[in-house]
């Protein structure tokens, strides 16, 4: 089986070239931190939060999307016209981290603004924010959900304003009614997303491109 595998400061990919397949792991390394009035994380419930948080950005973001590669390489020759899937998740790490993830302990039912930092590497989360939170947009636009972990991941992935493609729910971004989207306050993924994925894969495989067919 082979393997082409490209480590970067905020993940690494691994373009498997036999089955056609492709997964992007992030390792991340928890500072566990707690709000004034809240008991000490204990063991259960970081691996319980570290847990929630890799099912709910595997559920909304892997298997989701269909890759298509293209080219003069043997790879892009052997797998032309067919579906590339991507699987993405994260690792719990003690070293060797491509993010620093500092998650604050916080009551039930309270929120707290939670950050990707891509230049420093620093993602800021809350003990709430593997839970589903709700939007209401007015009686003449549906509701979303969102489970805000799986969205920080997205500007862990790329989706970041350093970029110039960040979150899409500010006033005046070009995608500010998507409300479904995941860069907005939903679920739904777009081809946009994986823009700075593929600008990485598309330095893994000479004379090879890859593209997004289908979301």
């Amino acid at each position: 089986m082979g393997h082409v595998v490209r480590e970067t400061n905020w993940c690494v990919i691994d373009i498997d070239t036999t089955v056609g397949r492709v997964f992007l792991q992030e390792r991340w390394q928890y500072n566990w931190l707690v709000a004034p009035g809240q008991s000490a994380w204990t063991l259960e419930q970081k691996r319980n939060f570290h847990n929630r948080a890799d099912r709910a950005i595997w559920a909304a973001w892997s298997n989701r999307v269909k890759l298509r590669a293209a080219g003069a390489s043997d790879f892009a020759r052997r797998f032309a016209g067919k579906n590339i899937p991507i699987n993405l998740d994260i690792r719990w790490v003690t070293g060797r981290p491509h993010w620093t993830v500092n998650v604050t302990k916080i009551a039930p039912g309270a929120f707290a603004t939670s950050s990707v930092q891509w230049n420093a590497r620093i993602i800021t989360l809350d003990s709430n924010d593997t839970n589903t939170r709700s939007f209401d947009h007015g009686p003449d636009r549906p509701r979303t959900t969102q489970v805000p972990v799986a969205h920080e991941f997205g500007h862990a992935i790329g989706n970041t304003a350093v970029l110039a493609r960040g979150d899409e729910y500010v006033d005046g971004n070009a995608h500010e009614d998507d409300d479904s989207s995941i860069m907005n306050v939903g679920h739904g993924l777009r081809v946009r997303h994986f823009r700075t994925i593929l600008e990485e894969m598309n330095k893994m495989i000479a004379n090879t491109t890859f593209t997004v067919q289908s979301v």
